[in-house]
């Protein structure tokens, strides 16, 4: 019996820890309070909207502290979170290309401080697009963007 117990914990936690097991988040709504400590009593520091990429860093009951990518930190609830890939981009202008490399053609610019949804993955390069329309748009290198 006492196996069997052993077991069924161990099958347990395996099936929970992806969802809690990851470092990189979305935000799950829109216009998300971002508090000083886990508690719907504690200051909003600042809002964000869907999409918005985290790094977890504690987790506190149903709240999670976390890390934004200009170095923000402070608490949300985790059910206003997602398991959606997402990043940010990091420089003034970049270039999105028609697949995963130099050698293909420039098909648009992004904008430093956007938020796209990641489709794919490549090597260096991470296939981004809208959010909500779920349309991919293009390749940019994943050192032009901070997230999942």
């Amino acid at each position: 019996m006492q196996r069997v117990l052993v077991i069924a914990a161990v099958m347990v936690s395996l099936l929970t820890a992806p969802a809690w097991g990851k470092t990189m988040m979305s935000i799950g709504k829109d216009k998300v309070n971002i508090r000083s400590g886990p508690s719907l009593k504690s200051e909003v520091l600042f809002q964000v909207h869907l999409g918005y990429p985290i790094q977890v860093l504690e987790r506190k009951g149903e709240w999670v502290r976390f890390k934004d990518w200009v170095g923000n930190t402070g608490w949300v609830y985790r059910p206003l979170l997602s398991d959606i890939p997402t990043a940010v981009v990091l420089k003034e202008r970049v270039n999105v290309r028609r697949g995963p490399g130099l050698k293909h053609k420039v098909v648009g610019q992004v904008d430093k401080g956007e938020v796209y949804r990641i489709f794919d993955r490549r090597g260096k390069w991470v296939k981004i697009g809208y959010y909500i329309e779920k349309e991919e748009i293009g390749w940019v290198r994943n050192d032009m963007v901070w997230g999942d």
